[in-house]
């Protein structure tokens, strides 16, 4: 029988999973790659709101472009030491 702790632990990297980073690790790598993991997973929030009809078209947009908005500016700072392309 599970304990309430793994339960939680469980339902928790279900519905929010964290994939390791696999690149050259610096500290401005690993800080963008959260920040790229937590807008994937938001953005998949949004869209299944959307598609299920939870979530109207426009205020669909609007959080993806908050999103987007939030990730360009924390890839601004540390974007000349990832060596890539906006």
């Amino acid at each position: 029988m599970m304990t309430h702790d793994a339960k939680q632990a469980l339902k928790q990297a279900f519905l929010c999973p964290y994939t390791l980073y696999r690149g050259h690790v610096t500290l401005d790598a690993l800080t963008f790659d959260a920040y790229l993991q937590k807008f994937a997973q938001r953005a998949g929030f949004i869209a299944a709101l959307h598609t299920s009809g939870q979530l109207s078209t426009s205020e669909a947009y609007n959080q993806l472009a908050d999103l987007w908005h939030q990730l360009s500016e924390a890839y601004a700072p540390v974007s000349p030491t990832l060596n890539c392309q906006p």
